[in-house]
């Protein structure tokens, strides 16, 4: 007899996933500091490999020579960061890594060499204030959640890094539709025994009881071996309603598939209609929409070591 649907594609991701290689990018700033550190230690909690990578952009100055003299300045000074940041990262928590650099706008760059390089993970910063996502995020956070291809964890600013024991799945859509988002995740649940709290905020009762009518078996049975509960809450604002939950627990990770960029907006950014947007200390792991695009599993090379 064939294996049920959700069961085949949890089977599949199990033995394809596995985080080897974690990619932080950083632009030097505070908030990308914070980022690094918490990717460090994920890292070695998990045993990956690390990278730190960078993207430098150049002005382009009058003649050929000038252009390839300012490459290479911007290049040179770049690495000098990357290696400074590198010791600071080490020695306030250990292991190794490498770092690499590229010419480029940030988010395409990061996207282009994370593939080269078969990361498994990406992080990245929050800047913390705004009220437009690419405030909120910072523009590179912002692309990068809107061409995502592999998982992303943005780490707020302040944020520190605890192992998810407990974790917020927060679904935009009815719950028969997230089995991708949740297929991502089993690395996670896995590795650190994970309790899995499945939300999505309804705007009344009606919705509440059509969601737990229409949850099929098979989600709820794979479900429940990844320990995970299902919760509702009714609040006609989302970021309420997420709030009173989280007020409730203590939640180490927050995960979100963003299915659509004005779902984000509505979230964390305060609107002309809304009163209140959703505030998070707490680091956000965002999800491809395709589950194979996330996966990838080649060896671990280093190219530089810090110890």
């Amino acid at each position: 007899m064939d294996q049920p649907l959700y069961n085949r594609r949890l089977i599949q991701i199990q033995k394809c996933i596995d985080m080897k290689k974690i990619f932080i990018a950083t632009d030097f700033s505070p908030a990308s500091h914070t980022a690094a550190v918490y990717g460090m230690q994920l890292a070695r909690a998990m045993q990956a490999a690390v990278i730190l990578f960078s993207a430098y952009e150049v002005s382009h100055p009058t003649g050929a020579l000038n252009v390839q003299a300012s490459r290479l300045a911007a290049m040179e000074e770049t690495k000098k960061r990357l290696a400074d940041e590198a010791d600071r990262l080490v020695a306030g928590n250990g292991g190794q890594l490498e770092i690499v650099c590229e010419e480029g706008v940030p988010a395409a760059a990061i996207l282009a060499v994370a593939k080269e390089k078969s990361a498994d993970l990406l992080v990245v910063g929050m800047t913390g204030g705004g009220n437009r996502l690419k405030k909120l995020f910072g523009s590179t956070a912002t692309s990068l959640v809107n061409h995502l291809k592999m998982p992303l964890i943005v780490v707020p600013a302040g944020a520190n890094f605890t192992s998810p024991k407990n974790v917020l799945y927060v679904s935009d859509v009815f719950l028969d539709t997230i089995i991708s988002g949740i297929d991502q995740m089993k690395w996670l649940t896995d590795f650190f025994g994970t309790k899995l709290f499945v939300v999505r905020v309804v705007k009344n009762s009606y919705e509440e009881v059509l969601e737990s009518v229409n949850t099929p078996q098979n989600l709820r049975k794979e479900l429940k071996a990844m320990k995970a509960s299902f919760s509702f809450p009714v609040n006609e604002n989302i970021a309420d309603g997420l709030e009173e939950f989280i007020s409730e627990q203590t939640v180490d990770l927050m995960v979100m598939v963003p299915h659509k960029h004005e779902w984000l907006e509505r979230l964390f950014v305060k609107s002309k209609t809304e009163d209140t947007a959703f505030h998070t200390h707490t680091p956000i792991l965002m999800l491809p929409d395709t589950a194979g695009d996330a996966v990838n599993t080649a060896p671990v090379q280093m190219i530089a070591n810090y110890n």
